[in-house]
């Protein structure tokens, strides 16, 4: 462990390209009638405003088993409390579940009005081509928020349910009218909706329409978030052929260079390079409202516990040790992964928000998505190979000999009856697909740690979350619990939408 705190680190972020604007409410504005959309260069200015500008990842990260109690007394959040104590939250503000639903929404009102504006400036049935690319990114950003957001509110996506499971409103339509009232469906209407989206959106995705595409749905941002609904659906040929379409003959030269680049810079300096648009690993990068970076990781009550890292960061089932070092002090450590850039409310101003550079889509989850499809597909072999890039960028000083993959290996690890991971997909696993799912779970949790995502792997995969406290309480979350559902929001219910159950 380093024995290095910066109490006030100085993060210098390029300055933000793109400026979203807040709103507190579930569809509350009204589009504004004077502006008139009637160029490509305006559809593409619309769509700028059409990724989530608010943030997911530390109501996420704390309801998921990657936080524990810390034993010495910590800053203290609401959101953060609620979170990993699966209450209905207090707080409606930045980094809440309030504020990320609305950002959404607020994401997908921009998409359909841009859409919209594609519909109408057809001719002849046809649109032009200039249009084509602004039309493939307004389907797959208005897929990405539904999906993200059927998957915080609604049941995990189950064939044998999904017809009666609660989905979420899923919006294809600009609002004309404040007091439309929207009705939730089912899950299986959203994922029939989020397919038809993704495919269409797909087949107009063009990288030359942007100066910076990282900033957009480039190809392989789109094809990897197109692998990413496949992996829930549990249709893991379509997630092999949407992967494939990402990954290049050697992955490892597409991925996050930790024990490389990184391994050499400062703190500040990883900091930045995390969210730049120019790394390498870097499919998708949004600014994005939130709080949620590298100091605060650390200083929660509800985070990572010198203890629990090294459970988390234990030696790897190949031998070596992982690449992600502790900054801080006990009891307040992190590792570094973004950081944030301040948004002044004017150019006079001492005040103003907190944003971050957030990586929606990156290189890793490409290749952690292949090798779950191989696993599934029981091409063995081809996971072992991916698995090997993976660690040759992970390990602490890696050697492609001693820290070989081999299933003997990540049997002793990763057999159910170490760990009891308890993966239980509504497809079956067979024992040996087991070993290898389990250890998928761990690299992901390892890989995504701070970022929510393993949140969503509890749902994905139905597995019971275990929280500990301080006092040596063990709380859990069953694998079918109702709470797995985010509550919807007061002000949504309050026009018409039903609440999910408690």
């Amino acid at each position: 462990m380093k024995n290095l705190m910066r109490n006030n680190i100085n993060i210098l972020l390029a300055a933000l390209l793109l400026a979203f604007t807040s709103c507190s409410s579930f569809l509350d504005e009204m589009p504004d009638d004077r502006t008139v959309i009637d160029s490509p260069e305006k559809i593409g200015e619309l769509l700028t405003f059409a990724y989530p500008e608010q943030n997911h990842q530390m109501f996420c990260y704390a309801m998921s088993d990657n936080a524990t109690e810390k034993p010495k007394s910590s800053r203290k959040n609401e959101i953060n409390s609620d979170a990993y104590n699966w209450l209905d939250f207090r707080l409606t503000t930045q980094d809440s579940p309030d504020s990320y639903w609305t950002g959404c929404y607020s994401a997908i009102k921009q998409a359909n009005h841009a859409l919209d504006a594609i519909e109408k400036s057809k001719r002849n049935g046809e649109m032009s081509d200039d249009v084509k690319p602004f039309y493939g990114e307004a389907l797959i950003a208005r897929a990405y928020c539904h999906f993200m957001l059927v998957n915080l509110w609604s049941p995990t996506y189950d064939p044998a349910t999904a017809d009666s499971d609660l989905g979420i409103p899923y919006v294809t339509k600009p609002e004309t009218n404040v007091l439309t009232q929207y009705h939730r469906g089912t899950v299986a209407d959203v994922y029939e909706n989020l397919e038809k989206d993704i495919v269409e959106g797909l087949k107009y995705i063009d990288d030359n329409a942007y100066g910076n595409k990282i900033l957009h749905w480039n190809f392989k941002a789109a094809h990897t978030f197109a692998a990413r609904f496949y992996s829930w659906k549990g249709n893991f040929q379509k997630v092999l052929e949407h992967t494939d379409l990402v990954l290049a003959g050697n992955p490892a030269e597409q991925l996050r260079d930790l024990n490389g680049e990184y391994s050499k810079m400062d703190i500040n300096e990883a900091i930045i390079q995390w969210g730049k648009t120019d790394e390498k690993a870097n499919l998708l990068v949004t600014p994005q409202y939130s709080s949620w970076f590298v100091y605060f990781h650390g200083s929660y009550q509800y985070a990572m516990s010198k203890e629990f890292y090294d459970f988390v960061y234990r030696k790897s089932f190949v031998g070596g040790d992982w690449i992600w070092d502790l900054y801080g002090g006990d009891p307040d450590i992190f590792f570094v992964k973004w950081g944030y850039h301040t948004k002044k409310d004017g150019l006079n101003s001492d005040i103003g928000y907190y944003m971050i550079m957030n990586v929606l889509i990156d290189m890793e989850e490409a290749l952690l998505l292949r090798m779950e499809a191989n696993a599934m597909l029981k091409n063995y072999t081809a996971v072992h190979t991916d698995m090997d890039s993976y660690m040759s960028r992970r390990l602490r000083a890696y050697n492609g000999t001693t820290h070989k993959v081999d299933f003997t290996k990540m049997e002793k690890e990763y057999k159910e009856s170490n760990y009891e991971y308890g993966l239980s997909p509504f497809y079956e696993l067979d024992e040996t697909q087991r070993v290898y799912m389990n250890c998928l779970y761990d690299l992901r949790r390892k890989e995504y740690y701070y970022t929510g995502n393993r949140w969503f792997d509890h749902k994905r995969f139905n597995t019971k979350v275990r929280h500990y406290f301080v006092n040596g309480d063990v709380a859990y979350l069953s694998e079918k619990d109702p709470r797995k559902q985010l509550q919807i929001p007061l002000n949504a219910q309050a026009q018409g939408i039903e609440a999910n159950p408690r």
